[in-house]
């Protein structure tokens, strides 16, 4: 691990120590709520008294409101530094999102030669705790939830601490599911995505009970089925790189696939059922949530087909809005999945209404030299707005009836990117 960003956390946490009372804002989403899980384990183990207030973004208003408080930041706060100097608000920051403003109470990876996208907020908070009461389980379960990969820098060193067991296996999700709805639920097996008729038909032509989990299957029956969907995709036309990606490194914890436990956390976190989601990162009991899973699952489905209806082209952009219809917190799920399962080579933003604001949320391809957190944040504040995020995913909040200048200032500075 790197010794500056070790230091640092010790030194923060030797801070937070030192509190009476604190209040932690954090993001609500699977990151947020697993750092503030990690975070309120610790502040239990040392006898703080703490509050946790879930934001979607964080603002003025909401700085106002505790800026008399010691606050501990959690996944925010990065995007708002100049304001939280202006009003020396007493604070830490823990935050992977791309900053270069220096800020002495921060744990900012970028200050350490670390890109955000190689460790999350929760993996951070873990860093902080990790002397004390820290927990890599609930650190990891955030990293995944932020699409990040554990082979790589910190979170390569966070595994090695944790519970969570890596397998070589098939990478669809649903492993512990019906056979019918792993196969007809994953987008990783196009030509089986939403067709159950045709996986059933496929299981049976196999011998294999179609109501039988994956994990019931013994080597002799995996073996056959992967490579009976190996067949049908050669036969699709779908090269081997595509194919090969079918099989490798999965990660569970007590035999759970970790981006199923991700998604439970973030199903919760979408519909506000904050204190559930994060009495589940600290139990580690994954059952309670299923039902919100569903319920998220439907409206994602129906989110991305209104998006897909609506996809419009700009000059170096695709777009769509989904007005009221869409729920602002999962707009940058449906964007996110619908660069991919569309296979957009251009950056994609997806607008709906949030309060009386418009929520943005911008995706790129991983291989476009660009940074959209840079760009989305630049074309929100010409239009007093803000925004922030990653380099391949960022989000903003701007006025209603701008969306048109939103999309001329961020080509713009698109533009200027690509020096074009």
């Amino acid at each position: 691990m790197g010794m500056g960003i070790i230091k640092k956390a010790i030194e923060l946490v030797n801070l937070i120590k030192r509190q009476e009372n604190i209040v932690i804002i954090s993001h609500g989403d699977a990151d947020g709520v697993a750092g503030s899980a990690i975070a309120s384990i610790l502040l239990k183990e040392i006898g703080i008294e703490h509050e946790i207030k879930f934001v979607k973004y964080l603002n003025g208003e909401i700085i106002d409101r505790y800026k008399d408080d010691f606050i501990l930041f959690i996944d925010v706060g990065n995007g708002n530094i100049e304001e939280i100097i202006e009003k020396k608000v007493d604070c830490v920051i823990v935050d992977h999102h791309f900053c270069n403003k220096y800020f002495k109470n921060s744990l900012n990876p970028f200050y350490y030669g670390i890109d955000g996208s190689n460790i999350s907020a929760s993996g951070l908070m873990h860093l902080i705790a990790r002397n004390i009461k820290g927990d890599a389980d609930i650190a990891l379960i955030g990293a995944i939830g932020d699409l990040q990969d554990l082979k790589s820098g910190l979170n390569q060193s966070i595994l090695k601490e944790s519970n969570i067991k890596m397998i070589k296996d098939i990478k669809t999700y649903g492993r512990n599911m019906p056979l019918y709805k792993m196969l007809s639920y994953s987008p990783l097996i196009p030509p089986f995505f939403k067709n159950v008729r045709m996986v059933i038909k496929f299981l049976r032509r196999n011998g294999i009970n179609e109501k039988k989990s994956w994990k019931d299957l013994d080597k002799k029956e995996k073996r056959l089925v992967f490579s009976e969907i190996v067949k049908t995709l050669i036969k699709r036309g779908y090269d081997y790189e595509y194919i090969s990606n079918l099989y490798g490194e999965v990660y569970e914890l007590n035999g759970i696939d970790i981006r199923e436990i991700a998604s439970i956390i973030n199903s919760l976190a979408k519909y506000e059922k904050y204190e559930m989601a994060l009495d589940t990162c600290i139990t580690k009991n994954f059952k309670i949530a299923d039902k919100f899973l569903n319920i998220h699952r439907k409206n994602i489905k129906n989110g991305i087909k209104l998006a897909k209806e609506n996809l419009n082209d700009g000059n170096l952009i695709k777009y769509f809005h989904g007005g009221n219809l869409i729920r602002d917190t999962i707009l940058g799920t449906i964007t996110g999945m619908l660069l991919d399962g569309e296979k957009i080579s251009k950056p994609i933003i997806g607008f709906v209404e949030s309060d009386n604001e418009i929520k943005v949320s911008a995706r790129a391809p991983k291989n476009l030299n660009i940074n959209l957190s840079l760009a989305i944040k630049n074309a929100a504040n010409k239009l007093g707005g803000y925004g922030g995020g990653h380099k391949a995913a960022a989000g903003a909040i701007i006025p209603k009836g701008y969306e048109e200048e939103f999309i001329q200032f961020f080509e713009h500075e698109l533009i200027n990117q690509l020096n074009l």
